[in-house]
C-alpha cells in the first residue's frame, strides 16, 4: 500500500493505492483540496494545474478509476478541487466508483429533521455535458443520479470494509451532524494568504509555558468524517477537520486509554494543525511517532506552532511531517532543536509505508 499526502494548498487531498487479492491496482482518494488543487489561472490567463489534477490525469492514463472517494465534509478546502473537476470534465463520473459523503439529504433523513437548503452544493454544469443529469443540479444529485453515493450515513461508531481496508469511524457523532444541519450557513471561499504567524516567533518551550486549549466550534469541522484505517496488521489515523472531544469519546468507547493508547503508524492531524482541534488529552490516547500536517501555511495561520509544541511535549521523539517541507525552516528555531533534541521535522513522503 502507498499513501500520498498531496500538496493541496491550505486543504487536504490524500491518495491511497493498494493491490487487491487479484493484484489489481485500487485507488482511494480522501478529499480534493480547494479549487486551485485542480487548476487555477496563472500568468496571462494560462491554466496552472495542481496535484489533484495530476492525480486524476494519472489514474485516467493508467485506465484505472477512483474506486472509493471519501468527502470528509463540505468546506471548500476539502471539496472545491473535486467540484472544479466535475464542472470541467463531462466524464468525471465514469472515473469514480463509490462516494462516501454525508450529504444534506442523508443527514436530514438520519436525524428525521427538515433539510437545510444551505447544505446544497450547486453544480452549474455546461450544456455539453452528456451525463445522466441535467444542468443546474447539486453535487448530491450528481453523485446520486450516477449511482455513486453510499446511501447510509457515516457516523462515529460505524465500521465499513472496502476490499482489504477496514474503517472504524470516530466522527461525526449525532450532535455534530445535527449542528451542521441546523446551524450551517454558506460562506464565501477565502483564499486570502495573509495568515497570522504570531506564535512562530516564539520557541516551543515558551509556547508550552503559556499553552491554553480552546476548542474549535465550527459546525462544518465538527461534521468532518474521521477514522482509523486498518490494512493487514497496521493502523493509520485520519482526523479530517474533526473536533477533539468527539474523537476522545469514541477512542474511549473502543477501549483505548492513556495506559492502553491507540497505536498507529501515523496521525493525519486535524484541521491542518490548528491548535483548536488537537488537545493534550487526545494526544495521550494515541501512540505514534509520525504526525502529518497538511497545509502550505499561507492561510489562517495553520499550522499553529503551539499545536506542534503539544505533540513534541507528548512524544519528544516524534517526527513532524509536512507536505510543504519549506515550512520547517520557517517554523522551527535553533533554540527549538536545542530544547527538544530528539524530535525531527521532515517531508511527509519520506514516511515508510510497510505492511506485514
Amino acid at each position: 500500500m502507498k499513501i500520498n499526502i498531496l500538496q493541496a494548498f491550505n486543504g487536504d487531498a490524500i491518495h491511497i493505492n493498494y493491490k487487491d487479492e487479484t493484484g489489481a491496482s485500487k485507488n482511494v482518494v480522501i478529499d480534493s483540496g480547494p479549487s486551485p488543487a485542480f487548476s487555477k489561472k496563472g500568468p496571462k490567463g494560462k491554466a496552472v494545474y495542481g496535484d489533484f489534477f495530476a492525480l486524476v490525469t494519472e489514474i485516467k492514463r493508467k485506465e484505472e478509476i477512483i474506486d472509493l472517494l471519501i468527502v470528509t465534509h463540505i468546506d471548500d478546502d476539502h471539496i472545491d478541487g473535486l467540484l472544479k473537476w466535475i464542472k470541467t470534465d463531462p466524464e468525471a463520473y465514469k472515473l469514480i466508483g463509490q462516494v462516501w459523503f454525508n450529504s444534506g439529504k442523508l443527514i436530514a433523513a438520519h436525524l428525521n429533521k427538515p433539510e437545510n437548503p444551505e447544505l446544497e452544493i450547486a453544480l452549474a454544469l455546461d450544456e455539453n455535458f452528456e451525463t445522466s443529469v441535467k444542468q443546474g443540479i447539486t453535487f448530491e444529485s450528481y453523485i446520486t443520479n450516477n449511482g455513486l453515493l453510499l446511501t447510509e450515513i457515516i457516523h462515529a461508531g460505524k465500521e465499513l470494509n472496502f476490499g482489504p481496508l477496514h474503517f472504524e469511524f470516530l466522527s461525526p457523532d449525532r450532535q455534530k451532524l445535527s449542528d451542521l444541519l441546523v446551524l450551517w450557513k454558506k460562506e464565501a471561499p477565502d483564499y486570502d494568504t495573509s495568515g497570522r504567524r504570531g506564535d512562530y516567533t516564539k520557541t516551543l518551550k515558551e509556547l508550552l509555558e503559556t499553552d491554553r486549549f480552546v476548542s474549535d466550534n465550527r459546525c462544518a469541522n465538527g461534521s468532518s468524517i474521521a477514522f482509523i484505517l486498518s490494512y493487514k496488521t497496521r493502523k493509520y489515523l485520519f482526523l479530517g477537520d474533526s473536533h477533539p472531544g468527539v474523537i476522545c469519546e469514541q477512542i474511549k468507547k473502543l477501549n483505548y486509554s492513556e495506559s492502553n493508547p491507540l497505536s498507529v503508524e501515523f496521525v493525519k492531524i486535524s484541521h491542518h494543525g490548528s491548535a483548536a482541534n488537537t488537545c493534550p488529552g487526545l494526544l495521550k490516547f494515541i501512540a505514534s511517532d509520525h504526525y502529518i500536517l497538511s497545509t502550505d501555511g499561507l492561510q489562517h495561520g495553520h499550522p499553529d506552532k503551539s499545536l506542534i509544541a503539544r505533540i513534541i511535549a507528548h512524544n519528544p521523539k516524534s517526527t513532524i511531517r509536512f507536505n510543504y517541507p519549506e515550512l520547517i525552516d520557517y517554523i522551527f528555531s535553533e533554540q527549538d532543536y536545542q530544547d527538544f533534541p530528539d524530535f525531527s521535522a521532515e517531508g511527509v513522503n519520506d514516511i515508510p509505508i510497510t505492511n506485514d
